[in-house]
């Protein structure tokens, strides 16, 4: 399987302060022009029996699969949690991903952050299927208040205010903290989950963090 990095830290978004080891799998079949990872379109291959021996080598049960775009690697990502399992059965699982990929795979994680971008209508079969999920949890990146298309979304496929987080755009501290406020009063008004970057606000731009 082809993997950008392995690193641990802590969760900045949905579950914020998570201490896990992260699994940042390479390319990504969308090309956001705002995305803060496009590092991730780069990589080495890797055996997945490495994979797995290096993520237990890190010592800790929660793994979380990000990318690029991890669901390009299903299988292989499957693979890989078999092995771990065989090693420990206490391991959580957990997947970062657009959404735009569905695979059975997704019903065997802890948790599924899904973050749809706004060419959301290309892959409505994928969403209607992953919106079926009970381990789903959905994130939005906020942009401005003119601009907040996962309204519509949320309708189109039945998801609860609850199961919904409203994220700050933005990959620097500065970003971020300009929006907060206001994507903080817009959550409270909507009754949707806030989510903030806490990685970014703590180290910035910093890779394996």
């Amino acid at each position: 399987m082809k993997v950008t990095e392995i690193f641990t830290s802590l969760q900045g978004e949905v579950d914020v302060g998570m201490p896990a080891t992260f699994v940042r799998l390479s390319g990504c079949n969308l090309c956001c022009k705002w995305c803060d990872s496009k590092y991730a379109n780069k990589g080495k291959e890797m055996p997945v029996d490495y994979v797995a021996k290096k993520i237990d080598s890190m010592g800790l049960e929660n793994v979380i699969f990000t990318g690029g775009e991890p669901m390009l690697q299903h299988a292989e990502m499957s693979q890989v949690m078999a092995s771990l399992k065989r090693i420990n059965t206490g391991y959580n699982f957990y997947l970062e991903t657009n959404g735009s990929i569905y695979d059975d795979v997704m019903k065997y994680f802890k948790s599924v952050s899904c973050s749809p971008k706004k060419q959301a209508s290309d892959y409505e079969e994928s969403y209607s299927r992953v919106s079926q999920l009970d381990n789903v949890r959905w994130k939005f990146v906020y942009e401005n208040k003119g601009d907040v298309w996962w309204e519509d979304f949320q309708k189109k496929f039945q998801i609860p205010s609850n199961k919904i987080w409203i994220m700050p755009e933005g990959s620097s501290r500065r970003d971020q903290l300009n929006r907060m406020k206001e994507v903080a009063e817009y959550c409270i008004e909507k009754k949707y989950n806030m989510a903030i970057r806490a990685h970014t606000l703590i180290w910035g731009k910093k890779r394996g963090r």
